[in-house]
């Protein structure tokens, strides 16, 4: 038995060791991954401001406040209808998701314009 318990403890040691490379390993990762966060998130602060605003429309979609989050950098937009400088990269993101909004709004009205939405023929009429 002493010998079995020998290598049980060889095995266990090895994997220790095993487990603490792995952490040095994860740790370096992580590290990399930060230092790559925080070169973005420059990038993102040198990038133009724009103006932008998103009416009280839209709160029932987004809620009071949109978080927008690009590569793990988010930003914060007050959907109050008050103008706010956001750089160039998440503009461009809380305008297509306007945009998305817009179309689901405009598809709900035509389908609910009931006195507009016969049609003679299968195939007339374009709801979208």
């Amino acid at each position: 038995m002493p010998a079995a318990k020998a290598q049980n403890v060889a095995v266990l040691e090895a994997a220790i060791a095993t487990s603490k490379d792995a952490v040095k390993v994860f740790n370096s990762q992580v590290a990399l991954a930060q230092n790559r966060r925080k070169e973005l998130l420059k990038i993102y602060r040198e990038e133009p401001l724009v103006p932008m605003y998103l009416s009280p429309m839209y709160r029932p979609y987004l809620g009071n406040v949109m978080t927008v989050y690009i590569n793990g950098i988010h930003v914060s937009f007050s959907v109050d209808g008050s103008t706010q400088m956001v750089p160039q990269t998440f503009a461009d993101d809380i305008v297509s998701k306007r945009l998305a909004i817009d179309a689901t709004i405009t598809k709900q009205n035509r389908m609910a314009n009931i006195k507009s939405n016969f049609e003679s023929a299968p195939g007339e009429l374009k709801l979208f």
